[in-house]
């Protein structure tokens, strides 16, 4: 491992003297090798393709509305249909302008082609008009109060370039023509990306990095050696006991904890074994697992205490407690705390008994009941919740293992429904509409889409409300929605709530100041993962640190 270190260490030194002193280092995502891949509408789409190559048309973050190639929006009365207006002056990167007919040919591709449709939008659209150059106006199928929300998510892409590729999704754009801040591919090898400055960018003189460098990382464990050595300026990484393995060895390394979504176990109600399917169906099983975990120990152990015990039945983030009646929150909180007893109990009821006297219960046929909780091998915080959480079903009875999976395996296993338990994390949003919707909307279980909802359980009440929540703007009707909304899925303990992860962010002040902070003076800086549209406001912030400033600065972090 020590020669490895230092093997790392001199070659990022290397690279460092060779290359531009402001060139950013960046880890926004785990590989185990890059394929030169730019579309933009496929998922393996490399992470630095969004944001980097294509800029969103505005980003949301928290409660503010950062416009991009778009300088505002209407949403009409009748929450029918919105008007987007551009800036004006902006160009693609080879030089042709953008315009209000790049917008129109991008949504429409996704009405047109829902291969391309990664985030459900093309189905809201019904037609879309170019008033103007600069302004287009997009009509919906049906009113959506939340559909800026929505089209925030929307990758615009050069209409001169894209109507003239055939198969959309077969095309893995090489050479991009990008709107974004780095669309020159300065070099691209299997374990090494630079991607460097657009010279027609339109905020090209508030951007002081000149390019971004993107290693190849296979594995969490690995991230952690190379971030100790300095590699990377910017991480997002969960690192176990990081003031001993990361912040002691510079005063230039920084880090800060930010709340996130729940991660949750998640149960197959559609198991192709029906005595299997049928137990997993029985509210007294799933309450039982949940009573089975003793949720701060899981942390302590698996976590390193890096997370926050769930707080709702129902997975709703700790941030929307004023969304839920304290009735409401208070009413299933028995059923995620640890009750071994009583889950033992529910399982005895449930015919879930040990009938062949090994220790371990059986189904109620008496045929061995085994189960296990998938994980992604790369994402070691969550193989080792899986694990711990594993071992102490375990003590109630259940044979339950742990197995972990390359995260491509992992996510097809959720999708196509060939799995008993999996644990996953859920999305983040303005409002607890994007975590509810994402988790729990029937239309979002069928294989084509994300893992979050492909539990199978289906509930039309949930679904009528979650279109409910779209056809008001009103604050007290959203908060009623919402309270009802939860606590079907609480009553129903859809899924397992373990913790609110802790999206650990990791930066270093050794070659760039500007890292963003609140008001109180502490950190803000956004995850660099390839998800988080913020990370390119912060980009804009930085700038350089002259080596003779950085040799006399003192250990605070620059500002």
């Amino acid at each position: 491992m020590l020669l490895r270190l230092l093997s790392t260490c001199c070659w990022a030194i290397a690279f460092a003297a060779e290359s531009a002193p402001n060139m950013l280092t960046i880890m926004p995502d785990l590989s185990s090798g890059f394929v030169r891949n730019y579309n933009p509408f496929r998922a393996d789409a490399l992470a630095t393709t969004k944001d980097f190559v294509f800029e969103y048309l505005y980003i949301y973050e928290e409660n503010e509305v950062h416009y991009r190639l778009a300088e505002k929006f209407q949403l009409d009365k009748d929450l029918k249909g919105i008007t987007i207006t551009l800036r004006k002056g902006i160009k693609w990167s080879d030089g042709m302008p953008f315009t209000a007919d790049d917008v129109a040919y991008s949504l429409q591709l996704l009405k047109q082609e829902p291969k391309l449709d990664y985030d459900s939008l093309g189905g809201w659209l019904s037609h879309i008009e170019v008033y103007n150059e600069n302004e287009v106006y997009i009509s919906l199928v049906r009113p959506n109060a939340q559909i800026a929300q929505k089209i925030a998510s929307a990758v615009i892409v050069p209409r001169h370039q894209w109507e003239n590729v055939d198969n959309k999704l077969d095309y893995t754009n090489p050479t991009p023509v990008g709107s974004g801040p780095f669309t020159t591919i300065k070099a691209f090898s299997s374990n090494n990306i630079v991607q460097c400055r657009n010279e027609l960018y339109w905020q090209k003189d508030e951007l002081k990095v000149d390019c971004i460098r993107y290693p190849m990382v296979r594995t969490n464990d690995e991230l952690i050696s190379r971030l100790s050595s300095g590699e990377f300026d910017w991480a997002s990484a969960f690192i176990p006991d990081i003031d001993r393995n990361y912040a002691s060895y510079s005063p230039n390394y920084h880090y800060f904890h930010r709340p996130s979504t729940v991660v949750s176990l998640m149960l197959n109600f559609k198991h192709p074994d029906e005595e299997v399917r049928n137990t997993i169906n029985d509210i007294r099983f799933r309450r039982a697992i949940s009573m089975g975990l003793e949720r701060d120990t899981l942390i302590n152990v698996a976590l390193f205490g890096q997370g926050q015990k769930a707080t709702f039945a129902s997975g709703l983030e700790s941030k929307f407690d004023e969304w839920v009646s304290d009735t409401s929150a208070e009413q299933h909180l028995y059923y995620i705390r640890y009750h071994p007893d009583a889950a033992q109990r529910l399982l005895d009821e449930a015919g879930i008994v040990d009938r062949d006297g090994d220790g371990f219960r059986d189904l109620p046929s008496g045929k061995p009941f085994f189960l296990s909780i998938v994980a992604p091998i790369e994402w070691t915080d969550f193989t080792s919740a899986a694990n711990v959480a594993s071992d102490m079903l375990r003590q109630i009875g259940l044979d339950v293992r742990a197995i972990a999976l390359p995260l491509p395996v992992y996510i097809d296993r959720l999708c196509k429904g060939k799995f008993d338990i999996g644990i996953t994390n859920y999305f983040s949003g303005l409002t607890p509409y994007r975590y509810l919707d994402s988790a729990f909307n029937s239309a979002y279980q069928t294989a084509t889409y994300p893992r979050f909802a492909q539990h199978k359980y289906v509930n039309k009440d949930v679904d009528t409300l979650l279109d409910a929540f779209l056809l008001t703007t009103n604050k007290q009707e959203q908060v009623a929605i919402i309270n009802d909304l939860h606590l079907i899925i609480a009553e129903q303990q859809v899924t397992v709530p373990l913790y609110y992860k802790l999206n650990t962010v990791e930066f270093t002040t050794s070659r760039f100041a500007g890292w963003r902070v609140k008001p109180n003076g502490k950190p803000n800086v956004p995850p660099i993962w390839y998800t988080e549209r913020a990370r390119l406001i912060q980009i804009l912030d930085l700038k350089p640190i002259d080596p003779i400033i950085f040799r006399n600065q003192d250990k605070k972090w620059l500002n």
